[in-house]
Parts: structure tokens; C-alpha cells; sequence
């Protein structure tokens, strides 16, 4: 029988594993009320991207952006750079057309 790894599409499988591992580090480094509203993280060439879905809380965020690079230092990847962007929920945009 095969995994069902086999059947997914290999970048869709790398970015849930480093989605999974970006949220471990991140509740290590913000409070858990932060780590809560956080709804995906992407590092890149040393740039990590945390997205939110309030402003309020990508504001506070960046607060953090010293404990964020320190803590991911820790585990031996390199942040360079720490951007906060708000995404709304699906049901919150506004309809297409």
C-alpha cells in the first residue's frame, strides 16, 4: 500500500512540514495568545513572513521581532528579517466582483 505522501504534491508536503516546524519554534518565542492568531509562517533566504488575521495582532507582533530571531537562532536557522502581514479569514473578504 502507499503513503498517502505519494500522492501529494512534493512542495505541498515541504511547506506542511515547515509550517509545522515554524509553528513549534514560533509558540517558543511568542506568548500563546500570539502563537494562537497566527495563521501560517514561511521562511525564505533568511525572511520569515508571519501572517494574522487581525491587525491587532500583527501590530503587537512585531514587538516581538528580537525574541522571534533569537529563538529561531537557537535551532540553528538563520532570521535576518521579520515581516508581520494581516490576511483575513475567507468569510471576511469582501465578494469578488
Amino acid at each position: 500500500m502507499q503513503e498517502i505522501n505519494s500522492f501529494l504534491d512534493s512542495e505541498v508536503v515541504r511547506r506542511s512540514r515547515q509550517w509545522n516546524q515554524l509553528k513549534k519554534i514560533l509558540a517558543k518565542a511568542l506568548p500563546a495568545e500570539f502563537v494562537q492568531k497566527v495563521s501560517y509562517a514561511n521562511l525564505d533566504n533568511g525572511k520569515l513572513t508571519i501572517f494574522s488575521d487581525a491587525p491587532e495582532w500583527t501590530s503587537r507582533m512585531r514587538f516581538y521581532n528580537t525574541e522571534i530571531i533569537e529563538v529561531f537562532s537557537q535551532e540553528n536557522l538563520t532570521v535576518v528579517d521579520v515581516q508581520a502581514r494581516t490576511v483575513p479569514k475567507p468569510e471576511a473578504r469582501p465578494p469578488a466582483g
